[in-house]
C-alpha cells in the first residue's frame, strides 16, 4: 500500500509540474530578449523586457520578477499576464525574468527536496551575473534595483534581501514567508522595505507558519505572516503604522476579501513594509487567473492586481 501510495504522489507531482509549465497561452513578447549563459559549469539564462521608447541617455530601474517552484520565466510572464511589461512601456522600467536552475531557487536551507537546493546552486552570483550583464545591454539604475516572486521565487526574493541589500533596494513576496532558517541569520547591512501578500488559507505555505507541504512532502519550515512581517519591520525600523483600509470587494465570487497595511519608519518614512492580507485567499497571485483548481492551491483574489500593487510600491521608492 505504502508503494501505491508513493506512486500516487509521484504521478501527483509530475501532474502539477506539467500544469504549471504549460497551461497557459503565450502572451505577445514583443521587445523581449532571451539571454543564455554558463554558470559554474551550468547553464543559465534570463528574459528581459525593454520598453519601445527606450532612451540610452537615461538610466532605468530593473524589476526581477521570479517564478515559483516548478515554475518558468516564460510561465511567470503568462502567469502575472505580461502586467509587468505593460506597467514597464507606461512607466519606463526594464522586467526581467531569470530562470532557476531546473525550474527551482535555491532560497536558502529551507527545502531540502529543491534540485537547486541540493546541488547548492549559487543562485546569488546568477543575480548578480545578470545584472552585470543587463549592464552590457542596457542603461541600469542602479540605485532601483526591485526583486519579487511567488512561494519559491518569493523565498528567493527574501534570501537575495539579506544577503544583497546593497543591490536591492526593495522586494515584494507573494505566497511565501521567512523561512525559520533565514530568519535566524544576520539581518541585512542595509534595510530593504518589502510587500508581502498573503493569503489566510494558503494550502501549501500556511498563513500562522510550521511546515511548507506540497502534496503531503515537508519542504522546510517557515515563520507565520505575523512573525514575518514583524522581523521585516525591524529591519526597516518601522515602528509606526500608518495606514489600514480594506479594498472595495468587486468579485463577489472570488470567495475572498484583502486588507493593507502599511508600516512605516518614523525618521525615514522610505523604509516602510507593506501587508496585504486576503482573508480567503490561497497560494495565488492577485489579479490573474485561477490557475489551477481550487482544492490544490486555494482561492485567487480578483479585487486588486498583484503586479500594480507592487510596482506602485516600487515606484514610491524611486529617487
Amino acid at each position: 500500500m505504502k508503494a501505491v501510495n508513493e506512486n500516487m504522489l509521484n504521478k501527483n507531482l509530475f501532474f502539477l509540474v506539467f500544469i504549471l509549465t504549460s497551461s497557459f497561452d503565450s502572451p505577445a513578447q514583443n521587445n523581449m530578449e532571451t539571454v543564455v549563459f554558463e554558470l559554474d559549469g551550468y547553464e543559465r539564462s534570463y528574459k528581459f523586457y525593454v520598453p519601445e521608447d527606450y532612451s540610452k541617455s537615461k538610466t532605468y530601474p530593473l524589476v526581477f520578477v521570479l517564478h515559483g517552484g516548478a515554475g518558468t520565466a516564460n510561465r511567470m510572464l503568462r502567469l502575472t499576464r505580461a502586467r509587468f511589461n505593460q506597467l514597464a512601456a507606461r512607466d519606463g522600467f526594464i522586467a526581467v525574468y531569470p530562470q532557476g536552475y531546473e525550474k527551482s531557487w535555491n532560497d536558502g536551507a529551507r527545502d531540502t527536496f529543491g534540485v537547486a537546493r541540493n546541488l547548492n546552486i549559487d543562485d546569488i552570483a546568477y543575480f548578480k551575473k545578470v545584472i552585470t550583464d543587463l549592464d552590457s545591454k542596457v542603461n541600469v539604475d542602479h540605485r532601483n534595483i526591485f526583486v519579487c516572486g511567488i512561494s519559491n521565487g518569493g523565498f528567493m526574493a527574501q534570501r537575495l534581501a539579506f544577503e544583497c541589500s546593497k543591490k536591492i533596494k526593495a522586494i515584494g513576496v507573494v505566497a511565501a514567508n521567512l523561512s525559520v532558517v533565514q530568519s535566524q541569520k544576520k539581518y541585512p547591512e542595509n534595510p530593504v522595505p518589502a510587500i508581502f501578500i498573503n493569503g489566510t488559507e494558503d494550502p501549501l505555505v500556511p498563513y500562522n507558519g510550521g511546515a511548507v507541504t506540497v502534496f503531503r512532502q515537508k519542504r522546510g519550515e517557515i515563520q507565520s505572516v505575523e512573525k514575518t512581517i514583524e522581523i521585516w519591520r525591524d529591519i526597516n525600523g518601522c515602528t509606526q503604522t500608518t495606514q489600514k483600509n480594506e479594498f472595495p470587494d468587486i468579485d463577489k465570487n472570488d470567495a475572498c476579501t484583502a486588507e493593507k497595511t502599511v508600516y512605516q519608519n518614523q525618521e525615514n518614512p522610505a523604509q516602510k513594509v507593506i501587508a496585504i492580507k486576503v482573508t480567503g485567499g490561497g497560494h495565488t497571485w492577485p489579479g490573474t487567473q485561477q490557475y489551477l483548481p481550487k482544492r490544490i492551491v486555494g482561492n485567487t483574489n480578483q479585487d486588486f492586481n498583484a503586479c500594480d500593487e507592487i510596482w506602485s510600491f516600487f515606484k514610491s521608492l524611486i529617487n
